[in-house]
């Protein structure tokens, strides 16, 4: 009797042991079966996020990992956008007016055209660049008469039929030179001065302008 009591007794103590060894012995890793299986869970209820299956894979399914879905990474912090730089208000341009190389094509270009007969760079810079310029249109042009046409104009250029009504206390002569500005600005703009410049050999733009004028005068 005593020695089946021992015997029983003796078995419970090892089966308790055995339980013991169980539950402190660490998990195993899931099987790259259970992983898949995890990972395409995870996948399907769209908590994967950006996650690559290697990734996934280390995180997810070592030991002590579960073979349950994971949940959805974290999303990192977004970074704050940088403030646009306020651009600058127009009105600080032009109140400083033209800088100098603005200032210095302005000035070739009205060279090239005829525009600027007559007017040195530095008279040029004072009257076309400071505060309010036009950084293409030059409105500080000669108005001494020209001389009569020799020329023809070339096809497609337009000519004003009379003299702009803005320009009404101006002088005459005055009128008739700024109304032609007015309308060698918008040939220009139409490409469709096809080669004539303000004032040129033979007669130029205003030349040909000024007679048109005088004539429906």
């Amino acid at each position: 009797m005593k020695i089946q009591t021992l015997s029983s007794l003796g078995g419970a103590a090892l089966l308790a042991g055995m339980a013991v060894f169980v539950l402190s012995s660490p998990a195993s890793a899931l099987t790259m079966a259970e992983c898949s299986t995890k990972y395409q869970a995870a996948k399907d209820a769209g908590t994967l996020g950006n996650v690559k299956w290697n990734d996934f894979r280390k995180a997810q399914c070592g030991t002590d990992s579960s073979a349950a879905p994971a949940a959805a990474p974290a999303a990192p912090a977004a970074t704050p956008a940088k403030p646009a730089k306020q651009a600058a208000a127009p009105q600080a341009d032009e109140a400083k007016g033209l800088t100098m190389q603005q200032c210095s094509a302005k000035y070739k270009a009205a060279q090239e055209t005829g525009l600027a007969t007559g007017l040195k760079w530095n008279a040029f810079r004072k009257e076309e660049c400071g505060p309010g310029a036009d950084p293409e249109k030059v409105t500080s042009v000669s108005t001494k008469e020209p001389a009569a046409p020799t020329v023809a104009a070339p096809s497609g250029v337009k000519f004003p039929s009379a003299v702009s009504g803005k320009y009404a206390s101006e002088t005459v002569g005055k009128q008739r030179m700024k109304t032609c500005l007015d309308q060698y600005y918008a040939n220009k703009s139409a490409n469709s001065l096809n080669g004539l410049r303000w004032i040129q050999k033979g007669g130029g733009y205003y030349s040909l302008c000024n007679a048109r004028l005088k004539g429906n005068s």
